[in-house]
């Protein structure tokens, strides 16, 4: 099924299936946050009274996840990968917690941020875990399956903001 790669025993079928199913969970979760948000945002700011203020939760949050990106990939060489996944996974949820417990839109900004740090993790590092446990030969089969994600989170994100929004409210 796999090759040993790169010090990492073979994995067989049950525990790739496993590997690949909490990878693109976590990708998909942090996809899911970019679509959406885009969705839900005209909402957001309407109950906040922040129009001046629309693009600073978007910023915040790529600004945040592209440093996190390139510092948690290197901690995640020093600590291992799984550890600051898990890290990642902790961060995003209890972000996303907070920015809808927002009541202003200085406090959305702040928690979008914040959000990002766990977002960047989410991103990047599915990808370097499939390059560290794959042979070159399979990583591209196995990176296209979770770039498929994104394919899934763009078509049902605006429906699911949309039909969150309609029937709970943002928060």
């Amino acid at each position: 099924m796999t090759a040993n790669y790169e010090n990492h025993p073979p994995l067989g079928k049950k525990k790739l299936i496993m590997v690949m199913a909490g990878l693109m969970v976590g990708l998909l979760v942090a996809a899911f946050d970019y679509s959406i948000m885009g969705t839900t945002m005209p909402q957001i700011i309407n109950s906040l009274q922040g129009m001046e203020y629309y693009a600073w939760p978007f910023t915040a949050y790529m600004l945040t996840s592209t440093i996190s990106l390139i510092l948690f990939g290197k901690l995640s060489d020093i600590y291992g990968r799984k550890h600051v996944l898990i890290l990642g996974i902790i961060i995003f949820i209890v972000t996303s917690v907070l920015c809808g417990f927002s009541t202003s839109m200085l406090q959305l900004i702040i928690f979008r941020g914040l959000q990002g740090i766990g977002g960047g993790i989410l991103l990047s590092l599915p990808f370097t875990v499939i390059g560290e446990i794959f042979s070159p030969r399979e990583r591209a089969k196995y990176m296209g399956i979770l770039g498929s994600v994104f394919g899934v989170a763009d078509v049902l994100g605006p429906i699911l903001g949309g039909v969150i929004t309609d029937t709970w409210g943002w928060r």
